[in-house]
């Protein structure tokens, strides 16, 4: 068993001592992947929810289980993690947690709402991210970036928003990630709509790709936007002033802090640019890692800041916006989104040079 998981284990032990409780069974896809370093227990996409779960005690852990998943979770799922196996038919799931209490002497609780078991939110322990996982996440943000790059840049005025997120499915998927969000929008529909779904419309001067991207349970999430023709000033202004907005999340965005103070060097960014209300049409983001976010953060947010947070902030001004993934760590924050060869922008902030990606004109 690798040290990841040890970690994890040692994590969930000092949750069980502190809540009283003798073991809790992780049923919740990001719990599930969090424990066992990128795990699937799912079997449709559109779920927070797994087919089968674990049970996770002080000394041991159980595999709770269907006939149907059992034997691919067992073989490619928890390689090399000693799992004892509770099993039965898959018509008869409702007692499987009823074969949990009775080899588990004292309270168990579970992640998913509605059990009979007490429920608890272990979103914290995914915090800090493991150097294991630092280096997972930034792989993965690198193969997110090359692939949305190569897209952007071979998109061509003329075909649809729905080709393109097709083309980008497909490079997605061959690279063994999985698309979990993926909007794209042209012309007036970035005016229009903050999550515009894909259509059949054609693109004719200006596009925005927007994708979030799941592998070994962690999620990146970018935004790039491609114009065909002189971006126009207004946009032009508007897209400086967004990325000196993101710029200043993430320059908040340090140990020490709290989430709510770099929301609020966020909101008085929008303020300093001269667009006051815009942060009002959109949230602006928040942590993540096994989640999308985590919660949409806002000046109420009362968590601290601490080095292997991860976050992805995406400040809009109708018409345009600026999103990236970053790991916070000691010395500075990692984004982990960046592509070099990207045009950037370079904005100034508290002593800093922040680069954010500018719109490309091919």
């Amino acid at each position: 068993m690798n040290n990841e998981i040890n970690i994890k284990w040692t994590r969930i032990r000092n949750f069980l001592s502190e809540r009283n409780l003798s073991g809790i069974i992780l049923n919740r896809v990001s719990n599930f992947a969090w424990f066992t370093g990128g795990g699937k227990n799912y079997v449709a996409l559109n779920t927070e929810f797994g087919a089968s779960s674990l049970l996770v005690t002080e000394k041991k852990l159980f595999l709770l289980s269907n006939n149907i998943e059992a034997t691919r979770i067992k073989q490619e799922e928890l390689v090399d993690i000693p799992v004892e196996d509770i099993i039965v038919n898959w018509h008869q799931d409702e007692k499987l947690f009823e074969s949990a209490r009775k080899i588990v002497n004292g309270k168990i609780a579970i992640d998913k709402p509605g059990e009979k078991f007490e429920y608890v939110d272990i979103d914290h322990l995914h915090f800090p991210l493991t150097d294991e996982e630092i280096k997972k996440f930034h792989n993965l943000g690198q193969k997110v970036t090359k692939i949305v790059s190569e897209v952007c840049h071979e998109i061509k005025p003329g075909i649809t928003e729905n080709e393109v997120a097709g083309t980008l499915s497909k490079k997605l998927w061959t690279s063994g990630t999985i698309p979990v969000v993926l909007l794209i929008a042209a012309d007036e529909r970035i005016v229009k709509f903050r999550h515009p779904v894909a259509t059949d419309k054609r693109i004719e001067k200006y596009v925005m790709v927007v994708v979030c991207v799941y592998e070994n349970g962690l999620i990146v999430s970018m935004t790039r936007l491609v114009s065909f023709s002189k971006i126009p000033e207004e946009i032009s202004k508007k897209h400086q002033a967004v990325c000196y907005v993101d710029a200043a999340f993430i320059n908040s965005t340090r140990p020490g802090k709290t989430i709510g103070k770099a929301f609020k060097a966020g909101i008085d960014a929008y303020k300093t640019t001269g667009f006051s209300d815009e942060w009002e049409k959109h949230h602006q983001g928040g942590p993540c890692g096994y989640k999308t976010r985590y919660y949409r953060a806002t000046s109420e947010s009362s968590d601290i800041i601490k080095p292997g947070y991860a976050f992805a902030w995406n400040p809009s001004i109708t018409g345009t916006k600026s999103e990236d993934t970053i790991i916070v760590t000691t010395d500075k924050n990692l984004i982990i989104t960046e592509d070099d060869k990207w045009p950037k922008i370079e904005i100034e902030i508290g002593g800093t040079c922040i680069a954010r990606p500018d719109i490309l004109v091919p």
